[in-house]
């Protein structure tokens, strides 16, 4: 009885909502880290793990090569939605971006009386689409997806290889190998309609856009006037006109969109910067 896993209790069900997002998002969840990350007896940790079956039946199943519990394709989350920056966070070790936070602040609820925050659209993926495509780079492996390309307008099925994402400050993409066009490729995860489950581990070419860095140089437009090149240096702390960017040489476009400006009340406004070189 004294291992039993209560859910209603707090810690134990932060124990249980910590194995979901591992099997979603990872694929897997093994007893030892449990016993580790919450400073569990491995009794309480089999407790933990055998509760969160009965719950989510279906869900896991014991690898025995592997010696850990690992999720099916037919998994559903039980505890709680999940987001898919919490899984780059678990997967990829790195964090970028908190939507649930961004959610809280301009969602429902209280609204601050003298605070706002520009309530963009949400540009998101299915979350399944979202779990297959962290699993493929989580685990090196590729999977087929139907993808809705804009330059097209088609709709077609393809082998994708993800390794990475990029956020570029409204919507996540995978950085990904396509069999098809055989090279890397951005793909918003928006635009995916459907996932097969991952498979087979591949060897994928160097990504050499995605490992070199590049500096982004930026020149305050010389056609403003002098007060209002002032104040753009006060705006982004400049000594001199010019302003550096370090990107992956990947990212270098999404910088660009970001930084060009297009039109503000109606009235056509003339970009702050030019490009450099």
């Amino acid at each position: 009885m004294g291992n039993h896993t209560n859910e209603l209790n707090w810690a134990a069900r932060e124990r249980l909502r910590s194995i979901e997002l591992r099997l979603w998002w990872r694929g897997w969840v093994g007893r030892g880290e449990l016993n580790e990350d919450f400073g569990i007896s491995p009794a309480q940790a089999s407790s933990d793990l055998q509760r969160y079956l009965e719950l989510n039946e279906g869900a896991m199943f014991y690898q025995t090569s592997r010696k850990r519990y690992e999720s099916t394709a037919a998994m559903t989350p039980v505890i709680h939605r999940p987001v898919l920056e919490e899984g780059i966070g678990l997967v990829m070790g790195e964090m970028m971006g908190a939507r649930w936070q961004r959610e809280l602040f301009a969602g429902g609820g209280s609204v601050p009386e003298r605070v706002a925050a520009v309530e963009l659209p949400l540009r998101q993926g299915d979350l399944r689409v979202e779990r297959m495509v962290l699993l493929a780079a989580g685990a090196g492996k590729k999977l087929r997806v139907k993808y809705a390309s804009v330059n097209s307008g088609k709709s077609s099925w393809r082998e994708l290889c993800p390794r990475a994402f990029g956020w570029d400050g409204r919507r996540w993409h995978a950085r990904a190998f396509c069999l098809k066009n055989d090279g890397w490729r951005d793909f918003v995860l928006g635009r995916i309609e459907e996932a097969e489950w991952p498979e087979g581990e591949v060897e994928v070419p160097r990504d050499g856009e995605w490992k070199e860095w590049e500096v982004v140089c930026l020149r305050i437009n010389p056609a403003l006037s002098n007060e209002k090149r002032r104040a753009l240096r006060m705006d982004y702390g400049l000594d001199d006109e010019v302003l550096e960017i370090r990107t992956r040489k990947a990212m270098r476009g999404y910088v660009l969109a970001e930084m060009y400006l297009g039109e503000e009340s109606g009235v056509e406004m003339p970009r702050h910067f030019e490009l450099l070189g």
